[in-house]
Parts: C-alpha cells; sequence; structure tokens
C-alpha cells in the first residue's frame, strides 16, 4: 500500500520503481481519527505529509478568532514539504476530516538522501523545486485575483500586476 500511495503522489512522478521502493523505506505511517491535527500552524516542523488514506484539510489562522479553509487534501497528495528544506514553523494547521492515514518523511532523512547526491537525489530535488515553484505561481496569481475582485477601481492594474508576475516568473 505504501508504494502505491507514493507511485500516485506527484512528487513522485518522476521517480523509477526503485527509487520508490527506496523511499518507502524512509517513511513512517501514522493514523489519525476524525479531527486529530496532523500539524498545527506555528508549530515546529521539518517532515512533510503523504496521504496515504482520507482527507486532511488545511486550515489558515486568519486572526484570532478567523480561520480559513485553504483546501481539502486526498489520497497522493502531500503536504509540509517546506518543512523538509528550512524547518520552519509550520504555516498552517492540518486536521484529519475522517479516519485517515499519511506517510511521514522526515527532514533528517530527506537530507541524508540529498548527501547521497545519486539519481534518486537529483529527482526528488528537481520534484520537490518544480512543486515549490508551482505552489509560489498559484499564490502569487491568487494575490494578484484577489486584488482585483476586492478593488474595482483597481482592475486595470491588477491585472497588470498579474501580467508583470508572469513576465517575473518565466524569466522574461
Amino acid at each position: 500500500m505504501i508504494i502505491d500511495t507514493l507511485r500516485h503522489c506527484r512528487l513522485f512522478d518522476n521517480l523509477t520503481d526503485e527509487q520508490i521502493e527506496r523511499v518507502a523505506t524512509l517513511v513512517e505511517e501514522h493514523h489519525y481519527r476524525k479531527g486529530d491535527y496532523v500539524c498545527r500552524e506555528g508549530a515546529w516542523g521539518d517532515s512533510m505529509y503523504i496521504i496515504d488514506a482520507g482527507e486532511v484539510k488545511i486550515i489558515k489562522k486568519l486572526d484570532v478568532e478567523d480561520t480559513w479553509d485553504i483546501t481539502t487534501l486526498r489520497h497522493g497528495d502531500f503536504f509540509g514539504e517546506v518543512a523538509l528544506v528550512d524547518g520552519s514553523p509550520r504555516t498552517a494547521s492540518c486536521m484529519a476530516l475522517n479516519n485517515t492515514t499519511v506517510l511521514e518523511l522526515y527532514g533528517r532523512d530527506f537530507k541524508r538522501l540529498l548527501q547521497s547526491r545519486d539519481d534518486l537525489a537529483h529527482a526528488m530535488m528537481e520534484s520537490l523545486l518544480r512543486t515549490l515553484i508551482n505552489r509560489i505561481r498559484a499564490t502569487d496569481d491568487l494575490v494578484a485575483r484577489f486584488m482585483i475582485e476586492s478593488n474595482p477601481a483597481k482592475r486595470k492594474e491588477g491585472a497588470n500586476m498579474r501580467e508583470a508576475i508572469t513576465r517575473m516568473m518565466v524569466g522574461r
């Protein structure tokens, strides 16, 4: 089941079967009940998670009383990957919506893998970089869209900003 989940995870889509089997030896399986938090915003983190079964809701705290349900993740989706790189506090909380199983990849194992400097390390770094770039682009687009929608007088300015961000992201 672990290998099947890793094969369905976008982060590992460019890995060979042998490489996926190596990653499978590094992950640890954890089970959560409905309503349990996998991780909490602001808590220290040094691992990422891949959903093996169930669903996880990503929740961002807006202020003392308000939260924003960012998205719901399912089998094969992953979260917490930024912590593999910088070990910074979690930027959102992640709550199990039902009985959920996740695979946890610890930062120490990820770093050990990168230090091996083999094909697996290169493929993992490439996938992680691609994922982070895609998430930055999506965030930039969301910010530009929010600016446009929140102030009709600035719609043209927001459209120009989106175009400028796009040019900047593709290096033009």
